[in-house]
């Protein structure tokens, strides 16, 4: 597997005789070949070696920290790509407003293309003549009369908010989910969401550091101090066809149970060890995938689309291409 999830608290990582090593007290937890690893997300009070470290720095392989909750937290990550023409280039396009709201409108767009296309997956929601295709076709539709970057959030939070009364049909059995809700999640549903949200994020900003590009600047999302806009600019296109599609399958299978959470006590959410190593074997299926990538006409992983995508739109900030065009899931 290319990325090495460590979950158990108080876990150790090391590299030692050309692999990489979890370990816990006397029990070794996971054991795999160096060059099999790309990358490595740890959750909580796990610690990592001076060797590997130094190993990750040399092979370039990025580690993220996320609380026990999923909350991101930082990343170890080797120097950014040694591309300073690309990045003097996005800093000169992002203080464009023309080209922000034209890259930010197609972002949307694809955004909202991909939502239609999983409301067409669920066939509950056809026979009960319940899909909300043509309000987001609609909204869609308007996408091109933006004319600021606070009119396109408009439009999008309104595709948004349809699109989560399709999920909300779609859920099966007595799952609590009103409407999507963060900072905090309000229910068990939504603190899944929100989770697997922030693997795609990692994931994206992993590729951005491989791509060279500056995480913290994009053209959808304003920046903010610690806000990596960039990612969250460019897994918008991945929400849908990653995490809603396998929050779906996880909670109408019964795979997550309400019982595989907990509440801490600052009253957030939180999958218990079990639950949590499902969801992150299932996502990790998920980006193993093979699905066609249409610009170059090949099958490949869809891990490997999220870093073409961000080197398309490096292109885009070069001017090799006219504007980010995003990934579609169910049509490429």
């Amino acid at each position: 597997m290319p990325i090495l999830y460590v979950t158990e608290q108080g876990a150790m990582v090391r590299h030692q005789a050309g692999r990489v090593v979890v370990r816990r007290e006397d029990r070794i937890l996971s054991d795999l070949p160096d060059f099999k690893c790309e990358q490595i997300v740890v959750f909580g009070n796990v610690q990592l070696t001076t060797d590997l470290i130094n190993f990750c720095f040399a092979q370039g392989i990025d580690v993220a920290f996320l609380s026990t909750n999923g909350k991101y937290r930082g990343r170890l990550q080797s120097p950014l790509a040694k591309n300073a023409t690309l990045r003097l280039r996005q800093y000169e396009r992002t203080t464009n407003a023309d080209f922000c709201l034209r890259n930010a409108a197609s972002i949307v767009g694809g955004k909202i293309d991909n939502m239609v296309a999983m409301v067409r997956q669920q066939r509950r929601l056809r026979e009960d003549g319940r899909s909300p295709v043509a309000e987001l076709q609609s909204v869609r539709e308007k996408l091109p009369r933006a004319s600021s970057l606070d009119s396109l959030n408009g439009y999008e939070g309104t595709a948004t908010a349809s699109y989560f009364r399709a999920f909300r049909a779609a859920l099966k059995g007595e799952w609590e989910f009103d409407t999507r809700s963060y900072h905090p999640p309000a229910d068990p549903a939504n603190s899944l969401l929100s989770f697997l949200y922030t693997l795609i994020h990692n994931d994206v900003s992993a590729a951005i550091n491989i791509v060279g590009l500056d995480p913290w600047l994009g053209v959808f999302h304003r920046p903010r101090l610690g806000h990596a806009a960039l990612a969250s600019d460019l897994m918008e296109e991945h929400r849908a066809a990653l995490a809603d599609r396998l929050a779906l399958t996880l909670l109408n299978k019964r795979i997550v149970l309400e019982s595989d959470f907990v509440v801490t006590p600052e009253h957030r959410f939180r999958l218990l060890p079990v639950a949590l190593k499902r969801v992150l074997e299932l996502y990790a299926r998920s980006l193993n995938e093979t699905v066609f990538y249409s610009p170059t006409n090949i099958q490949t992983s869809y891990r490997q689309v999220i870093e073409l995508q961000v080197r398309r739109f490096a292109r885009v900030v070069l001017g090799e291409e006219e504007v980010y065009r995003p990934f579609q899931a169910w049509r490429e």
